[in-house]
């Protein structure tokens, strides 16, 4: 597996003359799982550029053990490229475009990098499970180091009170330079109980915050909002890159509102260029709609989680489900299966169901293993069904053999892959959606169809083979994947208890 590495996370802001902790166990981890690091040649024409002399002689040390990217493919005119990123409007544009390319034309499998602006067009271009930040990189490719070796499981997210936190943590540094009363508000929500989401770095500093709260109010807003129940998101920080946990902290407000029967989820936030949060929230189908009044320019930021009928008029199956998920689209346009998964990669996919029982809005992870992956709306799921009908939109509920015999859960296919014997192409296509190791892909039985799919819900109660049966939805139980009409369906919809609100036809 070819990997690019970009230079500036070979850059230590405490000290140039250093490799960061972080790096040097990244490195480390390539190196035992024999995975080939290379340098793009753009990226030293970038630190030649350098004019301060001593930072570039420290960065060119760094980076002479690593080989250069040989035929690196450039842009050139590619019309689609830069329709989807924008032309480039700086030098430093350029050099992250071609750095980019390379992982957009497949000359690489993977790209590590810290710039927000190259996460940012890689998710624009379709290849964002490719792109990692470090922290990503070193979980993803950690997976395949021994066990005797393995890389340290985050702590869990848990559920508790801002008076459990202290305010002096780092976490908070930004949030007070952003609002000076910070101090006084975090006093004042700590006396009032106020819950919050959070996890823990192994330093015992936060990893991550959500603190919420519910409100009834108008948004004073420019222009306004009107006066409603909404969970407001207070704050929404995530101190490392890694692990998905933001994702995982949205999918947990998302849960909130759904089970206190809120439409909306909204949060304001100071937008920068290239900004990672919005980055985040907009995949989830967050949209601007005002700024707070004031010379800070503070936007306002609302999710839908039940669209209306003007709301679906133009969009496809598959964007109903990125803008208003949890809510997704079961009409006669879009086909539904069954995926029968085996209990141990059902566990690691659905990490929140145990037992036959979902605790998705609890997330105590003190039962099992803390799989970020398995507690994330994208996964990826690997198959050997020979079934070709599967598109984009379409539906799929998975039946969990062997042990509870039910169907748990429903997703909406994002992308499909058929028939792939290349254990590397596989890994490269799952990214960093992936609950497998490389060494776990290798030895799967070929060729195996990838399905890129969101995890929108458990079913309320699972519906049992037996039931199946009975209601003549299945013939037996299922060996691999099948198609089912849209009554057989709607009896599944009917007998798990799935919540009307949220599926529109």
């Amino acid at each position: 597996m070819r990997v690019l590495i970009d230079t500036n996370i070979l850059i230590y802001r405490e000290d140039d003359r250093y490799v960061s902790p972080e790096i040097s166990n990244l490195i480390k981890i390539l190196s035992r799982t024999h995975t080939d690091v290379l340098l793009h040649p753009a990226s030293l024409k970038d630190i030649h550029r350098d004019r301060n002399e001593e930072r570039k002689r420290i960065t060119l040390s760094k980076v002479k053990a690593y080989p250069i990217l040989e035929n690196a493919p450039l842009p050139g005119k590619d019309e689609d490229f830069f329709k989807k990123i924008g032309e480039p409007k700086r030098v430093n544009d350029e050099t992250d475009n071609l750095i980019l390319y390379s992982v957009y034309k497949n000359a690489v499998g993977f790209l590590i990098t810290k710039n927000g602006g190259i996460h940012l067009k890689a998710s624009r271009l379709g290849i964002a499970d490719r792109v990692f930040y470090v922290e990503e990189a070193i979980e993803f490719f950690g997976k395949d180091l021994p066990s005797s070796e393995a890389v340290p499981k985050p702590f869990p997210l848990k559920k508790g009170f801002v008076s459990d936190l202290n305010p002096d943590d780092p976490l908070f540094d930004t949030l007070k330079q952003d609002y000076p009363e910070f101090d006084k508000w975090f006093t004042n929500i700590a006396r009032e109980g106020r819950e919050c989401y959070y996890n823990k770095r192994n330093n015992g500093t936060l990893g991550a915050i959500m603190i919420y709260k519910f409100e009834e109010e108008a948004i004073p807003s420019n222009p306004p909002q009107p006066s409603m129940k909404r969970l407001k998101i207070a704050t929404l920080k995530v101190s490392h890159e890694g692990n998905k946990i933001g994702e995982l902290l949205l999918k947990v407000a998302f849960g909130i509102a759904a089970k206190n029967h809120l439409s909306q989820v909204y949060l304001t936030h100071f937008t920068e260029d290239e900004d990672r949060l919005v980055h985040l929230i907009t995949q989830f189908g967050f949209k601007q709609v005002g700024i707070l009044p004031g010379n800070r320019g503070e936007g306002v930021f609302i999710k839908k989680l039940y669209p209306t009928d003007d709301d679906c008029k133009e969009l496809t199956p598959l964007q109903i489900s990125r803008d208003y998920y949890p809510s997704f689209y079961d009409g006669n346009n879009v086909n539904k299966f069954v995926v029968p998964i085996r209990p141990e990669y059902h566990r690691r996919l659905f990490t929140e169901y145990c037992d036959g029982v979902s605790r998705q809005l609890t997330f105590d992870e003190s039962m099992g293993d803390f799989i970020v992956e398995g507690n994330t709306i994208k996964k990826a799921y690997l198959t050997r069904s020979k079934i070709r009908r599967l598109n984009e939109g379409d539906l799929v509920l998975f039946y969990r053999s062997q042990d509870i015999k039910a169907i748990t859960s429903l997703g909406v296919i994002e992308e499909v892959h058929y028939a792939l014997s290349n254990p590397e192409e596989i890994t490269k296509i799952i990214g960093k959606r992936s609950v497998y190791s490389k060494s776990e892909i290798e030895a799967f039985p070929k060729p195996l169809t990838v399905i890129l799919f969101r995890h929108h819900m458990n079913l309320k109660n699972p519906v049992k083979l037996s039931v199946l049966i009975e209601s003549g939805i299945l013939n037996g139980q299922p060996q691999t994947i099948q198609q089912i009409d849209d009554d057989k369906f709607s009896m599944i919809k009917k007998r798990g208890e799935i919540n009307e609100r949220f599926t529109i036809h």
